[in-house]
């Protein structure tokens, strides 16, 4: 298991996803009171990126941009993994499953996690609201334990899609969202946390961390994505 040793979190405009993470990252980072040295791993999550883009991840601009072992490769050098996951708005969760897989088996013990999305491009229909989040997660130390991340794709739905597509007329990437999506209501008790069905990926997280305080047992945080499948984090305090 992992625990969360900081987080800082904020609602951002359309685009400025890069700079907003790198804030907040060095923010998380001084607050759990370790170095920038002794991040061993960088996973992003989220739903959209500017432009679409996939690829290089954008977990390696995260990491170039807090310089974080970018140096040359030998016996010697130490490394920083960083890739990208993409799982709709189930990301987060499936990020940190990720790092509790991997940070064991890391020489440096402490992960970013970092969630968030922007605007792909102006050409897009955009009603969310886009959050950008990073927490510091480490092995030991004080804070909230994850202790298990469960998936359900009984209620999978395949016909709800978002595609991404290139539109000869305005020479642009556009998106087009297809199948119906259920309203389903925040869900929220002293032990558990659901967001909107609508919600992006930086959202869901964002308001999960603003119910952290005053927990003092578990708090199970679902995540149920427009196509239906949904994600559970149990919580440990």
């Amino acid at each position: 298991m992992v625990v969360m040793l900081s987080w800082e979190s904020k609602k951002i405009g359309y685009t400025g996803l890069l700079k907003s993470t790198i804030k907040l990252a060095k923010k998380a980072i001084k607050s759990a009171n370790i170095r920038l040295e002794d991040i061993g791993l960088i996973v992003h999550g989220g739903v959209f990126r500017e432009h679409f883009r996939t690829e290089p991840a954008f977990a390696t601009h995260i990491q170039g941009g807090l310089d974080i072992h970018c140096n040359g490769i030998s016996f010697d050098s130490q490394a920083c993994f960083s890739f990208d996951v993409t799982d709709g708005s189930c990301s987060p969760h499936v990020a940190l499953q990720s790092i509790a897989d991997l940070l064991p088996s890391l020489e440096n013990k402490f992960a970013l996690l970092c969630i968030g999305d922007d605007r792909p491009t102006k050409h897009c229909e955009w009603d969310y609201e886009s959050y950008c989040i990073v927490a510091v997660i480490g092995q030991l130390g004080n804070g909230p334990q994850l202790i298990s991340v469960t998936h359900d794709s009984s209620k999978l739905n395949i016909d709800s899609t978002i595609t991404g597509y290139f539109d000869e007329n305005i020479k642009a990437n556009r998106f087009t969202k297809s199948g119906a999506v259920e309203s389903q209501q925040t869900n929220s008790s002293k032990n558990y946390f659901s967001g909107g069905q609508r919600w992006l990926s930086g959202k869901h997280m964002h308001e999960f961390l603003e119910r952290i305080n005053g927990q003092n047992h578990t708090l199970e945080h679902c995540i149920v994505d427009r196509s239906g499948k949904s994600t559970t984090a149990k919580w440990e305090f």
